[in-house]
């Protein structure tokens, strides 16, 4: 067997990395000191989700309509299959676990179980391969190379590294690795937004990465194949993942900058004053254009028909929605 020696990775930081840490940096100031209303907000987050949810499902090759997946998340629907569930609830952990002061290997165990379970045998969900694959670690020495892992993420040297290469590090160990059997990526990159999260760089959970892995799926591989499990250097695949993240971050600052003056629109005419229920009737109608009475029960299943009837009122005497039809035809929309 291979001696392992403690996990202290290889890399540069290139002029190139510099320049995506820069462009991060500025774009995650605007997203985080940028004030919108609280209803954009609840919807970039809930956008974020579902493409991070889309893309999951894509990588496992189940392709779906992301207005069904929306319907799911919304709890308007029921998910059409498992795995939809599970990478659902998977997406939803990232808040979870990130409030913990320290990620460890029992945390992407946990990932893996909450997206493998019903789908694979219960021995197999959230367990390390027996086999061997080509050109990864072996079955035996999976466990010491993932402790080391999350051994130095919490360490000192970690700490000092800026989260964004740390991130990358992780994210790319991880896929030389291949701890499991199958959906290696996705745990790893629900882990990635986790390690950003706990190093103060959660984006308000406004971003979403797939995307990027899935339109660069040739170049993410050549990376991946590029680092060697025997002499690991990670310096093209950091800038690999800085470049992405920082072009997600920043169309993500520009779409908050666009939403921030929606919001000094909104303070100027006083709508800004929206109870919860009112911003989640905004929110509907947003995503799905009219909402009528049968809608009631599925978006307030514990509000009588007479009080979000009020917020209605509300929203029409405010201006901000418009109403046509009367009684149990009535129909609204945005104005």
């Amino acid at each position: 067997m291979q001696e392992l020696i403690m996990f202290l990775p290889e890399y540069s930081i290139t002029s190139k990395t510099l320049k995506n840490i820069a462009i991060i940096e500025y774009g995650k100031a605007i997203i985080e000191n940028t004030t919108i209303l609280p209803s954009w907000e609840s919807q970039l987050k809930k956008e974020a989700s579902i493409r991070r949810i889309h893309g999951s499902l894509q990588i496992m090759g189940i392709n779906i309509e992301t207005q069904k997946i929306k319907e799911s998340v919304e709890n308007i629907t029921k998910p059409v299959n498992q795995e939809i569930s599970n990478t659902t609830k998977a997406v939803f952990l990232i808040d979870e676990i990130s409030k913990n002061n320290e990620i460890e290997e029992v945390d992407l165990k946990y990932i893996h179980k909450t997206l493998t379970e019903g789908i694979i045998p219960r021995i197999k969900q959230g367990s390390y391969r027996i086999n061997k694959m080509l050109g990864k670690t072996n079955p035996e020495e999976i466990l010491a190379h993932v402790v080391q892992l999350f051994d130095w993420n919490n360490s000192l040297d970690a700490k000092d590294t800026h989260p964004i290469v740390t991130s990358a590090i992780i994210k790319g160990y991880l896929e030389v690795v291949k701890p499991f059997e199958e959906l290696n990526d996705i745990s790893s990159n629900l882990l990635t937004y986790i390690v950003l999260k706990t190093s103060g760089y959660g984006f308000k959970n406004f971003i979403s990465l797939e995307g990027y892995f899935k339109n660069t799926k040739a170049e993410y591989e050549e990376q991946i194949n590029h680092l060697d499990l025997e002499e690991l250097d990670f310096t093209r695949f950091i800038e690999y993942f800085s470049e992405g993240l920082a072009s997600e971050v920043s169309t993500t600052s520009h779409n908050v900058k666009l939403l921030a003056k929606d919001t000094k629109i909104a303070k100027a005419t006083g709508r800004i004053r929206l109870t919860p229920r009112q911003e989640r009737i905004v929110e509907y109608l947003q995503d799905y254009g009219i909402m009528q009475n049968k809608d009631f029960p599925r978006l307030f299943p514990d509000i009588s028909e007479d009080t979000v009837l009020r917020d209605l009122k509300t929203l029409l005497d405010m201006d901000i929605i418009q109403k046509t039809g009367s009684t149990k035809s009535s129909r609204y929309q945005m104005k």
